[in-house]
């Protein structure tokens, strides 16, 4: 019955999708693949420079820093950008196409963070990763060319979920300040147990199984207690005050729906501002995996015209309070 409400320009894809299977086991052998399939990129008016910093540990993880080749005057809106793969997979190198184009569309300065992975990583280690690619891009902002005035942080699925968590941990460190955050089809409630993750349970990229799978891999020990920290899974969060900005799109197919409904609606009321697009006939991941497509193409443009225009008010709002 789920098949038949695909949107009828995602259904080859769909189809021509191999199942994924999830374990630690065969989990190096799935993320070889995943890197065999990465594109060079062609050459572009972006520059792109792997930086090595430290985390929260004391080890070294890298992050990639996207910057226009261009001359530019005065600085830049900084974005962090976090990859998804549900916390066991994926790597900052697979979106430098991505990445470009926030730079290309948003004109700014792009740092994406290869955090470690789950479950060689659990929880913790991800987020944390994630905070002190945060800390790097703001407390060398001179050195980027970034405005501190205009911070973003956005990620897609497991990424979008660590968004939403770094948005907390941000907020309840009391640094560094984010402005605008765009946690999409967010991976954030760890029950696997929504009206969503019950629908799809099969196929459609991503489903309820390799849900479980993702989320026992990330938390550990952690998996199945009732005090799982909000860092580890924000839809547990019930304090969504004095949170950024917001822009969120889903598919109404991808597992994640309900929990990302409950989301931007708790956001909302905590007065927390939030643009949502609700994409029917749209799976997991629909968007990257169909960019030609007219939804495609639709829910990818919408995304960077959102970060382009929420630098831009940023920007108004300041000369605004300098008048």
């Amino acid at each position: 019955m789920v098949l038949k409400r695909v949107n009828p320009e995602l259904v080859d894809m769909l189809n021509a999708f191999p199942p994924l299977a999830l374990d630690a086991e065969i989990l190096p052998q799935v993320r070889e693949a995943l890197a065999a399939g990465n594109q060079p990129l062609e050459q572009t008016e972006v520059s792109i420079e792997e930086v090595a910093i430290q985390s929260y540990d004391n080890q070294e993880i890298k992050v990639r820093v996207y910057k226009p080749t261009k001359e530019i005057e005065g600085k830049l809106p900084g974005f962090l950008w976090i990859h998804g793969g549900g916390y066991v997979l994926g790597t900052a190198e697979s979106d430098d196409g991505l990445c470009v184009n926030i730079v290309n569309s948003a004109n700014c300065v792009v740092v994406s963070v290869d955090y470690r992975l789950a479950p060689e990583h659990p929880y913790p280690t991800p987020i944390e990763d994630c905070y002190s690619a945060l800390c790097y891009l703001v407390n060398n902002a001179a050195e980027l060319g970034v405005d501190t005035d205009k911070i973003g942080v956005g990620g897609l699925s497991a990424g979008g979920g660590l968004t939403a968590a770094l948005t907390l941990l941000a907020r309840d460190r009391q640094f560094p300040k984010v402005h605008l955050q765009f946690p999409l089809y967010p991976m954030i409630d760890d029950s696997n147990n929504t009206p969503s993750a019950n629908e799809i349970t099969d196929s459609m990229i991503w489903n309820q199984k390799l849900n479980d799978a993702g989320w026992k891999m990330y938390l550990g020990e952690l998996h199945g207690a009732e005090d799982v920290p909000v860092y580890a899974a924000p839809a547990r969060a019930t304090d969504l005050s004095n949170l950024p900005t917001t822009y969120t799109f889903i598919g109404q197919l991808d597992p994640f729906r309900s929990e990302t409904l409950t989301y931007v609606t708790k956001l909302a009321e905590a007065g927390v501002d939030v643009e949502f697009h609700l994409y029917p006939g749209g799976y997991h991941s629909f968007e990257i995996l169909n960019p030609t497509t007219s939804i495609g193409q639709r829910a990818s443009s919408e995304f960077l015209n959102a970060i382009k225009n929420g630098f831009e008010s940023l920007a108004k709002a300041e000369e605004n309070t300098a008048v």
